[in-house]
């Protein structure tokens, strides 16, 4: 689970990507109704993000990965 994965200590400041797939339909969830159902506002030990993708369509899968190569980059500058 998503919450134990997060109190490893050996993963503490790695920086979390959620792929919010299946954005191409009329019904996909929100990025607060996933915030707020992970209860990602409280995490406060690393960088997170949630990425509105389509596997169907490709949208947004480069730009998480984008996003996750120049957090990752920037933390080990750190």
């Amino acid at each position: 689970e998503l919450s134990e994965l997060l109190q490893e200590e050996k993963l503490s400041g790695v920086p979390l990507l959620i792929f919010a797939n299946k954005q191409d339909l009329l019904n996909a969830a929100k990025a607060s109704e996933i915030t707020d159902g992970l209860s990602l506002h409280e995490i406060r030990d690393r960088r997170w993000q949630i990425q509105g993708c389509s596997a169907h369509t490709k949208e947004g899968v480069k730009e998480g990965l984008d996003w996750i190569s120049k957090t990752v980059a920037n933390n080990k500058k750190k």
